[in-house]
């Protein structure tokens, strides 16, 4: 799973994939902005972790509210929005039955990967979005043709720009 994980003005990506399961403990290998490591995390309580990074163990308070989470590690507290990569799709459903994705964030398109003309299903990577030094896939949330692609690769865009229209 891909997250985006929002703490104050800074903004980074996370790729969690679950190696290991056991009733009180994961272990997850983790990619934060390109650095590999392996995680271990032990569930004390419902809010209280015991995390182990790099040999490098934290005694950490996990409070959540929807997508907001509190974090408290050795006195210090921590405030995060995370996101689901996939949820940062903005779309705009017109009468005709069009969808346009417009760009969740400002950023550079690094890649388009579909055409005009294309059947997508839901999900489908749609193109390459990189914004704050994180390349984000833009997914196509519904199934459709691609009618229009308004962006190519090089094209600067701000949040709420138009990027194409899925019919």
């Amino acid at each position: 799973m891909a997250y985006v994980v929002q703490a104050g003005e800074d903004r980074f990506k996370i790729e969690a994939k679950r190696l290991e399961a056991k009733p009180h403990e994961d272990i997850y290998e983790v990619e934060i902005d390109g650095r590999k490591m392996v995680v271990s995390i032990a569930r004390i309580s419902p809010t209280h972790l015991s995390i182990l990074v790099d040999n490098n163990s934290y005694d950490v308070e996990v409070e959540r509210f929807g997508n907001d989470y509190q974090v408290s590690i050795r006195g210090e507290v921590y405030n995060f929005q995370v996101r689901d990569e996939r949820e940062l799709v903005h779309t705009t459903h017109h009468e005709s039955g069009e969808s346009i994705i417009t760009a969740p964030m400002p950023g550079l398109v690094v890649d388009v990967v579909v055409e005009k003309g294309k059947e997508v299903k839901k999900k489908e990577k749609l193109l390459i979005l990189e914004a704050m030094k994180m390349q984000n896939e833009i997914r196509s949330p519904r199934d459709g043709k691609v009618i229009e692609i308004k962006v190519g690769p090089g094209d600067s865009v701000n949040t709420g720009d138009e990027l194409l229209v899925i019919g």
